[in-house]
């Protein structure tokens, strides 16, 4: 049985400044929850309704947490979905509220997302930076809040791979990557085809958004771009950035 309390509490976790507050997310849908479970996420509790219940209480990476019962009504009130999916976990975010861009290890490979307002893009991004093996996420202060409940679906569990999210100012950013001699890239439409770029040093890559751009603090880093072959004007950042990650990736093991 789950109180009142606990479905206002659940349900209040959809905005930003109560996430803060308690460092502590919801995740929504069976695959999403059973992802963060493999990824050693910080589940405080699980919630199903009775039809996902069943097949909760057969899958073995359930089999550590106490499965709380709700009914379709509740999870309708505490979900941020037109569609429940029946599966909600709430999970403690502590680890990375407050990161600090000193945690990041030397020598270590990193992702700078610039300005990207979308969620749904941003969720991608980080499916994209953990196939590949990224460890280490750096925002600036004017993207979206990683934890928003949407950028959490579409990461499918990719936040709780990482060891740092870190969302700071370009000031402090442009510092780090200077005083650390990042190889720094910024993905533009101008740039050198990313086939013909060699990074002498660990790199960080910058990536803007296709509304914004980069801000002028990384313009004066090199620029790369993907080799376009058809008539499209631009690459969603998302897709872009899957497509550079690989490149980048694969010319270390040459």
């Amino acid at each position: 049985m789950i109180s009142k309390n606990k479905i206002k509490f659940l349900r209040s976790l959809s905005l930003k400044k109560n996430r803060d507050h308690h460092n502590q997310v919801i995740l929504e849908g069976f695959r999403l929850v059973e992802e963060a479970i493999k990824a050693k996420a910080s589940i405080e509790s699980i919630y199903c309704t009775p039809s996902m219940m069943d097949k909760a209480l057969k899958n073995k990476f359930f089999n550590s947490y106490e499965l709380i019962s709700i009914t379709e009504e509740e999870c309708k009130i505490i979900s941020d979905t037109k569609n429940s999916q029946g599966t909600i976990a709430l999970v403690n975010t502590k680890k990375y509220m407050n990161n600090k861009i000193s945690n990041i290890r030397e020598n270590e490979n990193i992702i700078i997302l610039d300005q990207i307002s979308d969620p749904g893009n941003l969720g991608t991004i980080f499916r994209n930076c953990t196939w590949y093996g990224i460890k280490s996420i750096i925002l600036t202060e004017n993207s979206i809040d990683p934890f928003n409940l949407k950028c959490v679906r579409s990461g499918m569990g990719a936040h709780f791979y990482f060891n740092n999210i870190i969302q700071d100012d370009t000031d402090n950013i442009f510092k780090f990557l200077k005083q650390y001699n990042y190889d720094v890239i910024v993905a533009d439409l101008t740039g050198t085809n990313i086939t013909d770029i060699k990074c002498k040093n660990h790199w960080g890559l910058v990536l803007g958004s296709e509304a914004h751009g980069i801000s002028n603090i990384f313009k004066e880093f090199r620029k790369v771009t993907i080799n376009k072959i058809g008539n499209m004007e631009s690459l969603n950042v998302s897709v872009a950035s899957g497509i550079l990650l690989d490149r980048l990736i694969n010319k270390e093991k040459i």
